[in-house]
């Protein structure tokens, strides 16, 4: 039997890793040069078109995910945010390529999105990195297997609505988005390792924000010259509530005394996005900043009480002001306001957001009787719910029948009483591990996109109260944001090393700040 010396071996053992090594990049440099081949090939045979640039920078996006996945997730969040159906009817990410519409249609069979083809090439290119270093690592964390739990009802109520007679389409259009939460949530769990990806990551959703807000200005001031009389709302329903992450992140980068560099940027984005923010004139979004301030108010508080007392009661008093002046108000700087009217004084709101609370009403009394109908399984997905009391047409909506604006119930009313008490579950867990993940960081930005995280989970659920909330892009944020959250306490339990000096009149670089404990440890 031949022996080595540990020498030896490990020479040999180093040898071995060089030589799998050259391998893999021989492989991607290959691969890398014949798409990059392709694609001149294909430019210059084609005129440049805006779907020529559009399929340009998805190949881009492909090659970038497979040289490097962790960028995938990066890409998925910052291309599902910064377009919007409503203002760029032709943005083509979330869309299938068998969308006539899409910058990127390719065929009316295809029935797949630019966004899933990069959720699975970003998960073809870890595992298969993964596999070629034999380096294979999972994390689970604390989310994992209740997110696991609720989608495995999710997967029930497809079968059984498909299997009692449902429509397929429906039920797969239905159903198909939750899927992205639980992806998302592993993706950002198992590749962003260290503190930088997490800061890329926020910044990734954060630019993309910024984009969608300008050129909602663009689409309010130039394309409706102001007048929001003849629209619903300038951007899709859940564009609303994935803005108020913006607001948010401010806040918590000011509380946790961020970079002044930081602070000013996000203060110079705030502009756009708030005017467009107005202009989509979203109710329960509105209503669940209001919420999220108010936790934000009760942590400053714990966190620095001098600021506290120094801020927050001239807020109060203005925000008093500003209800008073704009109570019987209308217009776009009004809407807040009349958001508040809405739910703390029905009567006096207008007829319009009256008639909208009617038929919110009549359609909770049609899911409690589809639900009192079959409590334990529900009707299940791509089956229509059950009409006690006539609902106002709206045939306009292809699934006004099948999709109800309380989104919560929805899930009760499809999936069953597991699949509703999983969901509580799931969010509830995601919320108390957000909040012992909060008080953990180290008070610096890493704290301000924990208070962020948890912040939006919530924010998302309170306005899924009340409207349509399980759509593509906001499943991605949800995943990201609970895969944050399920996360960061091990990336922040991992040693930074100390960068050295560079100059010998900087002063001595301190260790990077870990995680704190917990009160009462």
């Amino acid at each position: 039997m031949m022996t080595f010396a540990p020498d030896d071996l490990t020479l040999r053992n180093a040898r071995t890793q060089a030589a799998r090594a050259s391998v893999t990049w021989t492989v991607w440099f290959v691969g890398l040069l014949g798409v990059t081949g392709l694609v001149g090939l294909w430019m210059l045979r084609a005129d440049s078109t805006p779907a020529a640039i559009g399929w340009l920078l998805y190949l881009i996006g492909v090659v970038i995910i497979m040289v490097q996945p962790r960028y995938g997730v990066y890409l998925i969040i910052f291309f599902a945010l910064a377009g919007d159906a409503l203002l760029m009817y032709w943005y083509p990410f979330t869309k299938n390529f068998s969308s006539g519409e899409s910058l990127l249609y390719l065929n009316n069979a295809v029935y797949m999105s630019p966004m899933e083809s990069y959720l699975g090439l970003t998960f073809i290119s870890w595992l298969g990195r993964a596999a070629a270093q034999r380096k294979w690592k999972f994390h689970i964390g604390p989310l994992f297997w209740t997110a696991i739990l609720f989608i495995s009802f999710i997967v029930l109520g497809l079968i059984y609505g498909i299997g009692t007679g449902g429509n397929i389409e429906i039920a797969l259009w239905e159903a198909r988005p939750i899927f992205y939460l639980p992806l998302m949530l592993v993706l950002t769990s198992n590749l962003l390792t260290r503190r930088e990806h997490v800061n890329h990551l926020m910044w990734a959703a954060l630019l993309a924000l910024f984009i969608e807000g300008v050129i909602g200005v663009y689409a309010y001031f130039v394309g409706l010259k102001g007048d929001l009389s003849f629209v619903e709302a300038i951007t899709e329903h859940s564009a609303a509530i994935h803005m108020n992450t913006l607001f948010v992140y401010v806040v918590g980068v000011w509380i946790y005394k961020g970079r002044w560099r930081q602070r000013f940027l996000l203060l110079f984005m705030i502009p756009p996005v708030l005017i467009t923010y107005l202009a989509t004139q979203r109710r329960a979004a509105f209503m669940a900043l209001i919420i999220a301030l108010i936790l934000i108010v009760i942590l400053l508080h714990r966190e620095n009480r001098t600021a506290f007392w120094l801020i927050v009661p001239p807020l109060a008093l203005a925000g008093l002001l500003y209800i008073a002046a704009f109570w019987n108000g209308s217009g776009t700087v009004a809407m807040p306001v009349k958001a508040i009217k809405s739910v703390v004084a029905e009567d006096q709101a207008n007829a319009k957001d009256q008639a909208s609370n009617l038929y919110r009403l009549i359609e909770n009394v049609n899911s409690s009787f589809t639900i009192h109908q079959k409590p334990l399984t529900g009707v299940g997905f791509g089956q229509k719910f059950y009409f006690l009391v006539p609902l106002p047409d709206i045939s306009f909506f292809k699934w006004w029948e099948y999709i109800t604006h309380n989104s919560i119930i929805w899930i009760w009313m499809k999936t069953g009483v597991g699949g509703f008490f999983s969901m509580i579950y799931l969010v509830g867990t995601a919320v108390m591990v957000g909040v012992r993940v909060l008080w953990r960081m180290p008070r610096n930005e890493l704290s301000a996109i924990a208070m962020t995280s948890v912040l939006y989970i919530i924010m998302h659920f309170i306005y899924a109260y009340v409207d349509m909330s399980w759509d593509n892009q906001s499943m991605l944020y949800v995943g990201m944001s609970m895969g944050l959250l399920n996360s960061l306490e091990k990336i922040v339990a991992r040693p930074v090393p100390v960068t050295p000096r560079r100059w010998p009149w900087q002063p001595e670089p301190l260790p990077a700040p870990g995680l704190r404990p917990l009160p009462g440890e």
